[in-house]
């Protein structure tokens, strides 16, 4: 399978994984500023997201991470993920520990988490049963992008959060084979790249302890919260995150 795939610049090369209900544009106040630093940057669609055709069958987002380091001939990348995006190159990272230089984790998902009971579970199902893909990316919104809403609960028509969300609202109804992945919290020990996690102060409970066991579990890992910012940190507070990034790239380098 082919995904969608932008390479820009020249140096040392950073991969941008988004979100697994986002596609690779949540990235787009950040390509610029790390363009701008030097950077070779490198970011795609999962499979069925964005621009990516949709799978044909079972896939696993480690070797659909390897399949790009491979289209842009690249042997290791410092790796930004936000949430699956994280997760995914922490489990790279212990797949493969010589493909990742360092390692920038934002609201970051983990395989293998015990996730409990998130918020409007019931309504997300009932908009699944009905078959209504705008219905559930609304949920999907009100999940991860709280902020994207305004007084009356109404989406922000200007808001480039609800878009990137609501886009893939199609993709939402479909049924996705997805190969789960080893779990990485008893492995964290091992990785041995810088490490940042940031995090959002109105994400959901369970991020932030995703966030502060990798914290724990990554020797020097540094932790940062910034606000306001729900799970969608990218496109909410890119003034605090990018020098956050620049700085961590910089050390790793």
């Amino acid at each position: 399978m082919t995904l969608h795939v932008e390479d820009e610049g020249r140096g040392e090369p950073v991969v941008l994984a988004h979100a697994g209900v986002t596609d690779r544009r949540v990235w787009d106040a950040a390509v610029p500023v790390l363009l701008a630093a030097g950077y070779r940057v490198i970011r795609y669609d999962l499979p069925g997201l964005g621009l990516s055709p949709r799978p044909t069958g079972p896939h696993s987002l480690v070797a659909d991470a390897l399949g790009v380091l491979a289209a842009t001939g690249v042997e290791s990348a410092h790796w930004i993920g936000l949430s699956q995006g994280g997760a995914t190159g922490v489990d790279v990272a212990l797949a493969h520990p010589e493909r990742i230089r360092s390692l920038a984790l934002i609201a970051p998902g983990m395989s293998g988490y015990d996730s409990p009971r998130l918020p409007g579970l019931d309504d997300r199902i009932a908009a699944w049963e009905r078959r209504d893909g705008h219905g559930l990316a609304l949920e999907y919104l009100r999940l991860w992008g709280p902020m994207s809403f305004d007084e009356a609960g109404q989406p922000r028509a200007d808001d480039p959060a609800a878009a990137v969300v609501l886009d893939q609202a199609d993709w939402f109804l479909q049924d996705e084979e997805e190969i789960e992945e080893p779990a990485a919290e008893p492995r964290l020990g091992e990785i041995a790249v810088p490490a940042l996690v940031v995090l959002g102060d109105r994400d959901v409970e369970s991020i932030a302890d995703i966030g502060r066991r990798y914290a724990e579990g990554i020797r020097g890992a540094r932790l940062v919260t910034l606000a306001p910012a729900d799970h969608l940190l990218p496109l909410r507070v890119p003034e605090q995150l990018h020098p956050l990034l620049l700085a961590h790239l910089a050390a790793a380098s």
